[in-house]
């Protein structure tokens, strides 16, 4: 069984090592070694104080990385997926050991076990060494194992609202840490950590990771303790089979039952259907965002993400970005919204079924994303000014910023959907992974850029503003807010009811047999490209946000923080200039991005 479906691993990935999917697998499995290399050098030159505790944390970051991974990137691999093996006469644990097997098969588990020799690095002795290598292997299958645990509990967990809930924490946990792991490192620099070796507490919880329990076989080895080497060991392989064990019980209920959201009614809404034809759609688009898990997962990382974003920097005592959560969560909500006909499917039909009636499609679904996403971020942003001790001026510019974030969004959405449709699977042929949105990584760029513009007039009234006036900003937001809605709702409306049919193509052949589908018919980059195009989107972010709009903000606000923003460093008139070239070269990086692949594809 292992060795057939080793050999189905290594004959899907021979034939799917192809353009795009080919340089980002190329480039991350760079990444990767350079990672590795980091780990197994720390291991042998970091100062002894504190080298056991270091090693604890990268091999932490290894595991969870592992665990969390899978999450992040929507699902995991899926070349081989308990479902195609449910109609064989396979028994739950010998299909579970062959799946494990065959997952060592790939670049990430090669790079793992490169970093995880960083405890043979770090062995004092021949017989640490020896236990070391037994120690390599078993933390190896210890990750691969719970990564697959965590894959197989996704896809039970989420068939229901909860579990997209969590999925969805989860998720935006992992992107909130690959986004402010900056605090982190503040925070270990600025109480001296190493320098003066970890808390007792600290380190104690460390060792007690299961990532940890390899490195203290080997201390126990390298002091004669082998009582304590043989449990961790031992401990290493009981942890491998207890989850071999639950992953092969969840295998039999992913593929034998399927799960669904109940479906209520409730009078408030019923009432407010009765209003008109756009009011009715925005009554069906609100129980949709309740039940569609993919939708419920979007909307809930969307606040996840923006929440945990600005409680983060209270790790160092700084305040200053509550104020923006409800900002934050407005532009993130509407990246994710903005493929609102693509999760639908095909059901456009049932619209084009009523001539005429593209208007009150488009503005019932602006209607329901407002109701939405509007009244928690309010709340949101009064409750995070109010923390942050802001005053006046600060007021002005979290409520003008929000107003102006929320219009534009609603305008956006629609016309982002009808404009550059993303097909999608149908709800009906999805798995249990509300994950599975499709391509839509550039969607979401793109999105998130446009929204951050619709805020410039308001931003720029309140800038240039004395404080008493700074107030201007807000009628200006709603102004400039109310005119892109309207105006976005407007073009999506004509182009919903000149392009329908075309629409319902696209989705019909991309959307309902496979992503694969729709993926084969868009041009591929050369890997060179790819490679550029992917390094240009993760990258941009960080001089646009943290060294550009972020400094730049504080510089105008006043704030004596300096943190980690370089401009903040510098002597005036220098910080202004600096903050905006930072911002101007995130913009540049992330045109170019989008650039390459539009004239690739048109030439």
């Amino acid at each position: 069984m292992a060795g057939v479906l080793i050999a189905m691993r290594l004959r899907v990935l021979a034939h799917t090592l192809t353009g795009s999917r080919a340089a980002s697998m190329i480039s991350g499995g760079v990444a990767g070694l350079l990672l590795a290399a980091a780990t197994i050098a720390l291991a042998e030159t970091a100062p002894v104080h504190v080298r056991t505790d270091l090693l604890a944390i990268v091999l932490a970051c290894w595991m969870f990385g592992w665990v969390l991974g899978p999450v992040y990137t929507g699902g995991g691999d899926d070349s081989l997926r308990p479902e195609q093996f449910a109609l064989l006469p396979l028994r739950p644990l010998p299909l579970a050991f062959g799946l494990l097997t065959a997952g060592f098969v790939g670049i990430a588990p090669a790079v793992s076990l490169i970093a995880f020799t960083s405890l043979i690095a770090y062995a004092q002795g021949i017989a640490a060494i020896v236990v070391s290598i037994v120690a390599v292997a078993l933390q190896l299958v210890l990750v691969l194992m719970l990564s697959r645990l965590v894959v197989g509990v996704l896809a039970v967990a989420v068939r229901s609202r909860v579990g997209a809930i969590l999925a969805a924490l989860v998720n935006a946990g992992m992107a909130v840490l690959l986004n402010q792991s900056w605090v982190l490192i503040w925070a270990a620099v600025e109480s001296e950590l190493f320098t003066y070796g970890f808390p007792p507490g600290f380190s104690a919880v460390l060792h007690w990771l299961p990532s940890s329990w390899g490195m203290v076989a080997v201390d126990a080895a390298a002091h004669g303790h082998w009582a304590l080497a043989t449990a961790a060991v031992g401990g290493l392989g009981v942890l491998i089979g207890a989850a071999l064990a639950v992953w092969a019980r969840l295998l039999v209920r992913r593929t034998t039952t399927r799960g669904g959201v109940s479906a209520g009614r409730g009078s408030l809404l019923d009432r407010f259907a009765d209003g008109g034809t756009t009011q009715t759609v925005a009554v069906k688009e609100l129980r949709t965002w309740s039940r569609d898990l993919m939708r419920t997962h979007f909307f809930w990382y969307s606040l996840f993400f923006g929440t945990l974003y600005t409680l983060v920097p209270l790790i160092i005592g700084w305040r200053g970005m509550l104020p923006w959560t409800g900002v934050i969560i407005v532009a993130m909500a509407a990246a994710t919204s903005a493929n609102l006909f693509g999760l639908d499917g095909t059901a456009l039909w049932l619209g084009l079924l009523n001539p005429g009636g593209e208007r009150a499609e488009i503005r019932g679904r602006q209607l329901a994303w407002l109701l939405q996403v509007a009244p928690v971020t309010l709340l949101i942003t009064v409750v995070g000014t109010v923390v942050a001790g802001g005053d006046a001026r600060t007021w002005a510019w979290a409520l003008a910023l929000l107003f102006a974030a929320l219009g534009g969004g609603a305008g956006l959405i629609v016309l982002v959907s009808v404009y550059a449709l993303v097909p999608v699977l149908e709800p009906r042929r999805r798995t249990g992974n509300p994950l599975e949105a499709g391509p839509i990584f550039g969607q979401v760029i793109g999105v998130l850029l446009l929204v951050c513009l619709t805020t410039v007039p308001a931003a720029a009234v309140a800038w240039a503003a004395d404080p008493p006036l700074t107030w201007a900003a807000v009628p200006v937001a709603l102004l400039t807010g109310g005119l892109l809605t309207w105006w976005g709702g407007r073009l999506a409306a004509r182009r919903l009811a000149a392009t329908g049919p075309e629409m319902l193509a696209t989705m019909r052949s991309g959307g309902t047999v496979s992503l694969t589908a729709a993926r084969k018919t868009a041009v591929e980059l050369p890997p060179r490209l790819s490679a550029l195009v992917t390094t240009l989107w993760i990258a941009c972010w960080i001089p646009l946000f943290p060294q550009g709009l972020v400094p730049l903000w504080m510089i105008l606000s006043g704030s004596e923080n300096r943190l980690w923003f370089l401009a903040l460093y510098l002597s005036d008139p220098w910080r202004i200039p600096v903050a905006v070239a930072f911002a101007l070269l995130g913009l540049a990086m992330l045109a170019v991005g989008t650039v390459i692949p539009l004239r690739y594809g048109r030439r």
